[in-house]
């Protein structure tokens, strides 16, 4: 299984480079902290240990306890200088001040659902017939079962058009609403039958990818969780610090747009989003909508008025 387990990472080196360029002329007895907020297959985590000094240590976040297991396996020749947190990155800050850290030296997020998610996890895919669970923890206790079946027709609807823009959003949650009144939602099969159903087949792929998206994230509470990481990060960084986001689609990288170049501490690295070259795109697919940002931490911007204004 582990060969499958978790995708390759994406824009590897170029998040490396933003990520660790700051500290570059470090000694080998230097000790830095960074924080990799989605630690999934560990290839963040990886680069980073083997770009940096020999005391660097990194803590690994991720709310899915097979990443955790996973990682302690392929990543065991570094688990002296890997802090394991099997938790949500929204609560970075809890995380480090757990440690008993003030201040940490680097933050790097890729936001994209991992291979295992897809391929094993139920829920997430809607190629495969599995429960509808999508839980990255399966702790916590809301499931796409409980969205599916309890929420309101407009709650529904406001889901799926906030999170997926998805063009007929009324009418699905609509018909979603009607289809429960006979049986409940069970299987992925189920939810994508129902959509077949009622798409033309040209928009039928892209249109339940939104769909199984828009449930994925209100189930997880994907982008409250990515605002709470990026407004408490800068104040958790030292000076010169950076943060580096990959995001996935149009949603994700609106939010870290907006937040480092709103944010007083930070001063932007990229004018525009970072992008998979062409070679790296043939070699995976997933690179392909994949845009990296990064900013720095930067005290002399502090009080100074921002060039950038918020999108609306």
């Amino acid at each position: 299984m582990d060969e499958v387990f978790y995708h390759e990472p994406v824009l590897l080196n170029e998040t490396a480079q933003y990520l660790l360029e700051a500290h570059k002329g470090d000694s080998q007895d230097t000790k830095r902290v960074y924080v990799d907020c989605t630690l999934g297959g560990g290839g963040y985590t990886k680069k980073i240990l083997e770009d940096s000094p020999k005391e660097t240590v990194v803590i690994a976040i991720d709310r899915d306890v097979y990443a955790i297991e996973h990682c302690k396996k392929v990543l065991s020749e570094y688990n002296s200088r890997i802090i394991f947190k099997q938790r949500n990155f929204g609560d970075i800050k809890d995380i480090i001040q757990s440690e008993g850290l003030e201040k940490i030296d680097g933050i790097v997020m890729d936001l994209g659902l991992s291979t295992f998610q897809l391929s094993h996890e139920e829920g997430f895919s809607y190629q495969k017939d599995t429960m509808l669970d999508m839980r990255a923890d399966k702790s916590q206790q809301l499931t796409a079962t409980d969205v599916l079946n309890t929420y309101g027709e407009k709650d529904l609807a406001d889901i799926l058009f906030k999170y997926a823009e998805m063009r007929y959003s009324r009418q699905i949650a609509r018909e979603i609403v009607e289809y429960r009144k006979e049986k409940k939602f069970e299987t992925t099969f189920q939810l994508a039958e129902l959509l077949s159903s009622k798409v033309p087949p040209r928009f039928l792929n892209s249109d339940l990818s939104r769909l199984f998206q828009a449930i994925r994230i209100e189930v997880n509470n994907e982008l409250g969780n990515l605002e709470r990481v990026l407004e408490d990060s800068p104040a958790l960084m030292t000076e010169g610090a950076r943060i580096v986001a990959v995001s996935y689609h149009s949603l994700e990288d609106r939010i870290v747009k907006n937040a480092i170049r709103s944010n007083e501490k930070l001063k932007v690295l990229t004018k525009k989003p970072v992008e998979a070259s062409e070679e790296e795109i043939n070699l995976n697919v997933r690179a392909r909508s994949a845009k990296l940002r990064a900013a720095e931490k930067d005290s002399k911007k502090q009080g100074s008025k921002n060039k950038y204004k918020k999108d609306i």
